[in-house]
């Protein structure tokens, strides 16, 4: 009777690498490196971007033009990478590819949100909604009454003033606005 056999786990080492992308194309790049079957990491976050008066919410890269790939030592094959559609090069001194460490790339991916995104910091909730009726008591303006468009920042509010019979935009300090009933 023969004993039965033991599978002996062989541990990889792996490191992560920066790798430079060409502008705006990171997601291709990315793409065509897992393609080639390699683990590759592109942070994102959700930008919101506006554009002719409209905002709207995009997914961006966290670090433009970057992204990371995983690679052990016999993976290392810098020029396949970096001939590969969408990356520039990959991130060295001469002839030295200076591996990133783990705990960067876990820190990252410890802050995505449940969209998969990097989130920088919590939304700010607005006192109030876009449309609500507000009055001012700041100091120059004090007791005007506008519109609520937007919150700017942590702590300043787009408001559209009606004056004069003309439509004025004015940033403040949240502070500085009342709800009207």
């Amino acid at each position: 009777m023969s004993s039965p056999s033991i599978q002996q786990t062989c541990h990889v080492q792996r490191f992560w690498f920066c790798v430079r992308t060409k502008p705006k194309q990171e997601t291709l790049a990315r793409d065509q490196l897992l393609n080639q079957g390699l683990e590759v990491y592109l942070p994102m976050v959700n930008a919101r971007i506006t554009h002719a008066r409209k905002v709207s919410w995009q997914p961006r890269p966290f670090f433009a033009g970057y992204l990371f790939v995983h690679l052990a030592k016999e993976e290392q094959r810098w020029t396949t990478i970096r001939s590969t559609v969408g990356v520039h090069a990959p991130v060295s001194f001469g002839d030295f590819y200076p591996p990133l460490p783990n705990v960067a790339i876990e820190m990252l991916r410890s802050n995505h949100d449940e969209k998969g995104f990097i989130a920088i910091g919590r939304p700010i909730e607005a006192p109030f909604i876009a449309g609500d009726k507000v009055r001012l008591h700041d100091s120059s303006l004090n007791g005007f009454e506008g519109v609520f468009v937007e919150m700017r920042g942590n702590d300043r509010a787009l408001v559209l003033l009606d004056w004069m019979q003309k439509k004025m935009r004015i940033e403040t300090k949240l502070e500085k606005l009342d709800l009207l009933m």
